[in-house]
């Protein structure tokens, strides 16, 4: 039994446990009192309100993580454009045939740039910190003339390094999203381990407080736990369907020559 408990899906261990808390619920009200049984009914609704905090904070940061990276893509991709466009005009001007400022770009190129766009497609926490340090090596002191003269665009250098804020700022989100993620599944699973144990206990409750010739009992244990008896018959069903198409497929199968 406790390996079949433990192939229901974690959302559908929640709905389970709220309908049982359900009807316990319904039962407690119509009496008599069982104080053995009603018990159960806080321990449900402990267990539902666990499952569903995990189910949602799992949902909810699988969520804002997807719209995470969708804005990191576009941040990374800011990057590298700017990346491209400084990379390329000081490398431009670096391979002019006739220039006074050649030299200097190309000294200049080669401190900021000594790998060209090698790093384009790092990982983006990598490409970043070459871009950061890029920037430093564009905006030091002994390069300022240079960057002058060839009229590289100051507002370029502003723009990349926004944009490789906006990325590091993302991708850190992006790593608490997955984060936020990992915490609700390891809580999960042990909201999960509850949730078994808590359902093989009452089931067998339920079972010891009716005899066998006691008919009204036993239909009502059923209707309390239905909707786990429910999935587990289904769950039986199924393994039994896979079963047989397995087993079809291996006489269906000629044998090796």
């Amino acid at each position: 039994m406790g390996a079949s408990l433990n192939q229901i899906p974690r959302a559908q261990k929640r709905d389970i446990v709220k309908k049982i808390k359900e009807n316990l619920e319904e039962r407690a009200e119509n009496g008599p009192p069982e104080p053995a049984l009603d018990i159960y009914i806080s321990e449900c609704t402990d267990i539902a309100d666990a499952l569903d905090a995990h189910v949602t904070g799992n949902v909810l940061a699988h969520a804002e993580r997807a719209a995470r990276l969708a804005q990191l893509e576009a941040a990374d991709d800011a990057v590298d454009t700017w990346y491209r466009h400084i990379e390329g005009y000081i490398g431009v001007e670096s391979r002019r045939r006739v220039s006074p400022n050649i030299l200097g770009a190309l000294a200049l190129h080669q401190a900021a740039f000594p790998d060209g766009l090698a790093h384009v497609d790092d990982p983006i926490a990598d490409e970043n910190r070459i871009c950061r340090d890029a920037l430093l090596v564009l905006r030091a002191p002994e390069h300022v003339a240079t960057l002058q003269v060839i009229e590289l665009p100051a507002i370029w250098l502003e723009r990349w390094e926004t944009a490789i804020d906006k990325s590091d700022a993302l991708l850190a989100e992006v790593e608490k999203a997955r984060t936020d993620k990992r915490a609700h599944v390891d809580a999960g699973r042990d909201a999960e381990t509850e949730w078994v144990e808590l359902m093989v206990r009452l089931r067998r409750y339920v079972a010891s407080r009716a005899k066998r010739s006691d008919a009204s009992r036993i239909q009502e244990g059923k209707k309390l736990l239905a909707p786990l008896l429910d999935a587990m018959a289904k769950l039986r069903a199924e393994s039994a369907a896979r079963a047989t198409r397995k087993e079809n497929g291996k006489l269906e199968t000629p044998a090796a020559g």
